[in-house]
């Protein structure tokens, strides 16, 4: 079921068969009664064929007729079909270090290497995204990413209250982005188009979460989230990292009541400050070069989401649950960076939702 060469569509992703092979081995060794290491290997075989069209001045355009002439099977003039064949082999490997201090609190560290295998959207995409509205291009030279990642963590688990906090460090060669780099103008409109590349990258960020349980009946949680990612190459931030956001919630919640829980969330946003410059492309119609401010990041936005449920007794005890939700109760106006469809419309107002869950 591949694209008929005379209609002269070609999809965005071709048919192909994937086969993935994967085997891998732990290991946890006590040191003592506070030390312990753990330590994982493995290994991916990953083979992908495709049947793809490859349109005659876009496979010129893109270097493939000299780099890829092996792999045309039939040259229908304005269209070139393909079959490309890869084969990845990938290794992983982790290794860590556990430090029990007292029954509550732990330290870790933990070294991991990794490397994955592009999927077909990088390597084979060409053509329009509909449901993004944009024009994607892939790239047959794309190989596996590799990475080296250290990670340390401290927590405390204990009855009334407890965190984690956990920096990480992530250097990544022949990282795989997705990034707007111009504009095509075809007879359905002007989309913007946005390719596939690799490069060096570098990413760090900080997970910090605590609790606390206040009484046998309420508890609170908060979490944070930082990460920071750089273009090495360009020494230029990296598209789609998420901005910081920090998230509230608290837990009302009495069993003697047929599990009675009443709870309230708040979700805050920041505004992601870090982006690469947008791009300029020549407008036919004006006949000069635009900025196509494609790039900035939206504003901050903060959410509040509430959620009660109650249980009752039909012909089993707590059988039926029934609970009532809302989230981005007031309404708020936002668009998240990392949503595609941002550029064209806001993400959801407030949405109440009714539960009704029976087991019998």
């Amino acid at each position: 079921n591949f694209a008929n060469p005379d209609t002269g569509v070609r999809r965005l992703i071709p048919d192909y068969d994937k086969y993935d092979l994967g085997a891998y081995s732990v290991a946890e060794y006590s040191l003592n009664e506070s030390w312990t290491v753990d330590a994982g290997l493995r290994y991916d075989f990953n083979r992908i064929n495709a049947k793809k069209f490859y349109r005659t001045s876009r496979w010129e355009e893109s270097g493939y007729d000299q780099d890829f002439s092996d792999i045309v099977l039939e040259d229908l003039g304005t269209q070139i079909l393909t079959n490309p064949i890869f084969n990845f082999h990938n290794v992983s490997a982790s290794t860590g270090l556990n430090f029990e201090m007292d029954g509550e609190n732990l330290l870790r560290v933990n070294y991991a290497y990794s490397q994955r295998a592009p999927n077909p959207s990088e390597l084979f995409s060409e053509g329009l995204h509909h449901s993004a509205a944009r024009i994607e291009l892939g790239d047959l030279r794309i190989n596996s990413e590799k990475s080296s990642k250290v990670s340390i963590s401290l927590e405390r688990n204990a009855q009334n209250w407890g965190y984690t906090i956990a920096p990480f460090f992530n250097s990544i060669k022949d990282f795989i982005l997705l990034e707007p780099t111009g504009a095509e103008f075809t007879i359905r409109g002007a989309f913007p188009v946005w390719s596939y590349r690799q490069t060096d990258a570098l990413l760090y960020g900080l997970d910090v979460s605590i609790y606390n349980n206040w009484n046998t009946n309420i508890r609170s949680e908060h979490t944070f989230a930082w990460v920071r990612g750089t273009d090495i190459s360009t020494d230029i931030p990296l598209i789609n990292i998420p901005a910081a956001n920090l998230n509230n919630s608290i837990e009302f919640k009495i069993p003697s009541w047929n599990n009675f829980t009443f709870g309230m969330e708040s979700q805050f946003v920041f505004e992601q400050k870090r982006f690469p410059p947008n791009i300029t492309v020549f407008s036919p119609q004006q006949q000069q070069n635009l900025l196509l401010d494609i790039n900035t990041p939206p504003p901050a936005y903060h959410l509040i989401a509430l959620n009660a449920e109650k249980s009752f007794s039909l012909k089993n005890e707590n059988d039926l649950t029934v609970g009532l939700g809302a989230t981005n109760l007031l309404n708020t106006s936002y668009r998240d960076y990392l949503n595609r469809l941002r550029y064209f419309a806001d993400d959801m107002g407030r949405n109440i939702n009714l539960r009704i869950i029976y087991n019998y």
